[in-house]
């Protein structure tokens, strides 16, 4: 059975685990230029196409959801890219389930510090730890103990 955990942020990622297969990706990411600014967008052309590579027997994503004093951009944002994952999870058929932050990580015992959650995900997936060895990868971190809390649940066992 392959698992599949998103982290659903623009510095988030994505994680496939089957059996003692590990493997993560930060989010696809598009640049689009505009006169002298640029912003940055999921790619979801990029995201179908990994799903359609790995074929999740499931995916596990992090619910998202407005917080306090978070600027209306940033929430917007955040909606945005989370409402994408779940749009192409549907066109793929690919089943999945939405959980909280609070939820995986309390069950996983993983800090909000973005350092410590890398620390944590090594810890408990240390052959796949190179993987999030730079600070900016905590969202490949996140993905894979998302996957690995999925896993866990759905009686895989992870080695």
């Amino acid at each position: 059975m392959k698992i599949c955990g998103i982290d659903p942020g623009l510095n988030g990622g994505i994680a496939f685990i089957s059996g003692d297969f590990i493997t993560a990706d930060r989010a696809p990411i598009l640049n689009v230029t505009k006169g002298k600014t640029t912003k940055r967008f999921l790619d979801a052309w990029a995201i179908m196409r990994m799903l359609d590579d790995q074929d999740p027997d499931h995916v596990y994503i992090e619910k998202q959801q407005a917080m306090p004093k978070q600027g209306l951009s940033s929430t917007f944002a955040t909606g945005f890219g989370y409402g994408l994952y779940i749009g192409l999870l549907v066109a793929a058929r690919v089943s999945y389930t939405e959980i909280s932050p609070v939820r995986w990580k309390k069950d996983l015992s993983v800090p909000s510090d973005k350092d410590a959650a890398r620390k944590r995900a090594s810890e408990i997936l240390p052959a796949a730890s190179e993987l999030w060895k730079l600070k900016r990868d905590d969202g490949l971190a996140e993905a894979a103990l998302i996957a690995y809390w999925g896993a866990t649940r759905s009686g895989q066992t992870i080695n």
